[in-house]
């Protein structure tokens, strides 16, 4: 929804738009085979980035991306990426057989700042990550470590710490973050045992978010090694990671507290829910007898797609509690009730864990079009808020481009602005108004309409789909327009002026621009958010060329839907 005011509209007219020329270069001549982890949308998965990829920066070994294959011959790799706006990522080596962490270094130099998509090849397999290029001197991110000053609430700790070997790529700390202003950030945490954690990169975004902090050093003491995570506003929270003896250390000895009956006193976190992937809040606690300290893994049975293991190391021989960390899937197939979990060893014990149904999804479509309904927005224009609210309200139908559309009014104190038409074939919804309507800064001299498909209802996290590519002119020059549209997100939930949305479409939108025929320079990295029975509630509108800083804001402030 394009609900800023229009003098940001030429903002952007006398950039130069540079060219991010792709070249896809397959080579691969290691002897290993395998694939790399990724998702549906064929998005490494997991990827971390580290580092701020600046404009006219020679780029070190300092920035990298790490990502993970699964090696199904062991032997020697060549990863290659392709060549975008000046730069690419590359690595040779050795892998061994099962999941292994690759860290791509880039070269070159990039030329434009944005937002670049880069395709990496692995023999037979791909899988695509992206890289936002700021100017030279990005502004400092402001946030804080969630659950700072105390434990570092949902940190991840990852791969295996032993006493003596040092850390890998594998090794990392996955942190959550509340951001409330967007920009660079450093993070550091430090241990008493030898290794540290260190992270920095670009916030194009605020609230919750997670960072990934990659290890150096070698654990020197075996047990609880406790992390301190730092940042420079010298905001603190703290994590333990258990350090395995060198070699492995001695297998401990010890009992599941219930026997062969149901786990004494044991405590299930977090809410299972069908359908969904389990996170970092669902866990099992149960209590242990130790009678001989050393090292131990636990792992349970699978259930409904759900796995509880833990791998530590037991100090001491006397009763006390160990955390399960929960893995998978529970599949939407899953019958809703309780299902037993035991730990698998010569000592077990049993406990329950419940599973409920998804909430049900409201009723009514993404983007509503009844007669009379209305939704009011509150505007926030460079960080100000405007100081009235922008007013839809869906009014009579009008026959355009062969479809039958309805015509929403925009109203601002009273007075009328624009007149938007909307439609919805099937599970996708479609707008009917001038092609350059998605783009904050950009319009063609001469006015063109198009049908543009806008949002997709059903459709699975990771979908793409592009407009038709429009062209025009601008102060006399030739120019093209096209966007291109994502699912970031097909079942969320936000917060909105202190009221919470669920059952939310997050799409995201690539404003490509391309001038006198040169390749198409993303300018503007857009967002909206849709409720479903409630409609449009959210966008942010970001500037692509200045590391995606946000010019302006939409918030739903009320609505009725009829």
């Amino acid at each position: 929804m394009k609900i800023l005011t229009s003098t940001l509209l030429f903002a952007m007219l006398g950039l130069t738009f540079l060219s991010c020329q792709k070249e896809l270069e397959y080579d691969n001549n290691g002897a290993s085979t395998g694939s790399f982890k990724k998702d549906a949308a064929g998005d490494c998965l997991p990827v971390v980035v580290n580092g701020v990829f600046k404009v006219d920066s020679v780029l070190s070994n300092a920035l990298f991306v790490d990502v993970q294959v699964n090696v199904s011959f062991p032997g020697t790799f060549n990863i290659k990426s392709d060549t975008v706006n000046g730069y690419s990522f590359s690595k040779t080596g050795n892998v061994v057989l099962g999941l292994n962490t690759i860290r791509l270094y880039p070269s070159g130099k990039p030329v434009a700042a944005g937002t670049n998509t880069f395709t990496v090849v692995y023999g037979s397999s791909t899988c695509s990550f992206d890289i936002t290029v700021v100017g030279p001197a990005p502004p400092a991110a402001v946030f804080t470590l969630a659950g700072a000053p105390n434990l570092c609430t949902g940190a991840i700790p990852g791969g295996t710490f032993t006493v003596g070997v040092p850390l890998a790529p594998s090794n990392t700390l996955t942190i959550q973050v509340d951001v409330t202003t967007p920009g660079f950030y450093v993070i550091a945490a430090a241990t008493t045992s030898g290794f540290a954690f260190t992270g920095s990169g670009l916030f194009i975004g605020t609230g919750l978010q997670t960072v990934t902090l990659t290890g150096t050093g070698t654990p020197s003491t075996a047990g609880t090694a406790t992390v301190t995570v730092t940042t420079p506003t010298l905001n603190t929270c703290t994590y333990d990671i258990t350090v395995l003896p060198a070699g492995g250390g001695t297998a401990a000895v010890y009992t599941f507290d219930g026997g062969s009956g149901a786990c004494t006193n044991f405590v299930v976190n977090g809410t299972y829910i069908i359908g969904s992937t389990v996170s970092a809040a669902n866990t099992v606690t149960l209590q242990v007898t130790v009678t001989t300290p050393g090292t131990y893994t636990i792992t349970t049975n699978t259930a409904n797609g759900i796995t509880f293991s833990k791998t530590g190391v037991f100090t001491t021989a006397t009763p006390q509690t160990v955390v399960l960390n929960a893995t998978g899937t529970i599949p939407a197939t899953t019958t809703a009730g309780p299902s037993t979990f035991a730990p698998v060893g010569a000592s077990t014990c049993n406990f329950i864990v419940n599973f409920v149904a998804a909430p049900p999804i409201p009723a009514g479509d993404y983007f509503p079009i009844t007669a009379n309904s209305w939704w009011s927005y509150d505007i926030i224009v460079g960080g100000v808020p405007e100081p009235d609210s922008v007013l839809h309200l869906s009014t009579v139908l009008k026959n355009l481009n062969s479809n039958t559309y309805r015509m929403f009014s925009q109203n601002v104190a009273g007075v009328t602005l624009d007149s938007l038409n909307y439609r919805k074939s099937g599970n996708d919804y479609y707008q009917w108004n001038p092609a350059d309507y998605y783009s904050v800064f950009f319009s063609f001299e001469n006015e063109q309409f198009a049908d543009i498909l806008f949002l997709k209802e059903n459709a699975a996290t990771g979908t793409t789909w592009s407009s038709p590519e429009f062209t025009g002119t601008v102060s006399g020059v030739a120019a093209k327009l096209q966007y291109n549209f994502k699912i970031e997100n097909a079942n969320t939930g936000i917060t909105v002026n202190s009221v919470n949305y669920t059952n939310v479409i997050y799409v995201s939108v690539a404003v490509k621009i391309s001038i006198l025929g040169a390749p198409y320079t993303t300018t503007e990295n857009n967002e909206y958010y849709y409720a479903k029975g409630i409609g449009f509630v959210k966008a942010k509108y970001k500037d692509a060329t200045s590391g995606n800083a946000v010019v302006g804001e939409g918030n739903i402030r009320n609505y009725k839907v009829f």
